[in-house]
């Protein structure tokens, strides 16, 4: 374990930035296309189920705060097994990679250039994502940090210029097609969901502070609103209209027609360069918890021969793949969501059941103390306590 690195802020800051990148892309437009207007219950599902997963995390980090994922599922299951489990598990998170960078190609093609060289711009974000992945979560969570309050403030921005051309019509009747077509998009969108999981790598991570579970939650809570409101929105303006038809171009049809941009210009494009930030910070989690497991698969710690190679994997699969941009849409809507989805999800609630099973309860968390009198003191306090207990 690489020690103590990343701060409750940064948590914070990195558990809001992937509950926005992807939803608010791609997913909204796509949704409307084929499931309709009353798209957003599907995403109130998966939110919910979102947070479900957020309080199995929660949990283990404070019931066992030293303990990571690697730790868990060795102690518990032992090497071989646990490696078997990473492995099913790191599907998943190679997935998850491919449609962010499929999504991101789109966005270019769409919004900028029609024919665009895919090695011009895999190769430096792969650059960058390796340097971060070399180093440890706490470069992550710094430039988080320094991301979210551009990020916060456009989306307030932009949802504020959709509000004067909300129908609020469009969403009625409510379940006009009955409850199927819902029930068909749960099960089709659940890799644009799901993300709760990648925060597992931050277990054992984290310097727990007070506060750290309401900080978590009003963070979730704040970042689900704006998925929904974003998404309501689009949904209301766009459910009768046929100006929707780009799904890669969510913001700049929402800028573009809000704003007139024939007299502002590509205004969208501010919006589309700030929300690109966040994009690659997902981008980073991602590759990182995808280093670290392969890391632990083959038993190395050299860190940046793994990454070099997850980068390789990752741009000979783009260029084969990327080449037609459905491909990963098709994977990830067919046979992968039954393979490789449901261990992904309910992975924070596999892990919690081992704590409880191979562990005792420890809250004792060094970060909060301060010297090694308040530990001994607080030690003694709890000793004495178990004696009483028993």
């Amino acid at each position: 374990m690489e020690g103590k690195q990343v701060t409750t802020k940064q948590f914070v800051a990195v558990q809001f930035l992937i509950a926005l990148a992807v939803k608010m892309f791609m997913l909204p437009a796509l949704m409307l296309r084929i499931v309709g207007k009353d798209s957003y219950l599907i995403m109130m599902i998966w939110i919910a189920v979102e947070f479900i997963d957020l309080t199995f995390l929660l949990i283990i980090a404070k019931r066992n705060p030293d303990k990571t994922i690697y730790d868990i599922l060795t102690d518990a299951l032992g090497k071989i097994v646990s490696r078997i489990v990473i492995g099913i598990f790191s599907l998943f998170i190679l997935l998850k990679c491919l449609l962010v960078l499929s999504e991101v190609k789109m966005f270019f093609s769409v919004t900028m250039y029609a024919e665009i060289n895919w090695s011009i711009m895999i190769i430096p974000l792969l650059v960058l994502l390796c340097s971060f992945s070399i180093r440890s979560l706490r470069g992550i969570g710094r430039t988080s940090e320094l991301i979210l309050p551009v990020v916060l403030v456009s989306t307030l921005v932009l949802s504020g210029l959709l509000i004067g051309d909300m129908q609020g019509d469009n969403l009625l009747p409510f379940l006009e097609q009955g409850f199927g077509p819902v029930a068909e998009g749960l099960l089709m969108f659940p890799m644009w969901f799901g993300d709760i999981t990648f925060l597992l790598i931050f277990l054992g991570n984290i310097k727990l502070s007070k506060g750290f579970i309401l900080a978590t939650y009003i963070s979730k809570i704040i970042a689900s609103a704006f998925v929904l409101l974003f998404s309501t929105m689009l949904f209301a303006t766009y459910a009768n209209i046929g100006t929707l038809i780009d799904y890669g171009n969510n913001i700049s049809n929402m800028t573009q027609f809000s704003l007139n941009s024939q007299d502002y210009g590509r205004f969208d494009l501010l919006f589309y360069c700030i929300w690109l930030f966040s994009v690659f910070m997902k981008l980073a989690i991602v590759f990182y918890f995808l280093t670290r497991n392969v890391s632990f698969i083959v038993g190395s710690r050299n860190n940046y021969l793994i990454s070099v190679c997850c980068a390789v994997v990752i741009y000979f699969l783009t260029t084969f793949l990327l080449s037609n941009e459905n491909v990963v849409f098709l994977v990830c809507t067919g046979i992968a969501r039954y393979i490789v989805i449901p261990p992904a999800v309910v992975m924070p609630f596999f892990l919690l059941i081992l704590t409880f099973i191979k562990y005792k309860p420890n809250y004792h968390r060094p970060s909060m103390l301060k010297g090694g009198e308040t530990e001994g003191r607080n030690g003694r306090k709890n000793s004495k306590k178990q004696s009483q207990a028993s």
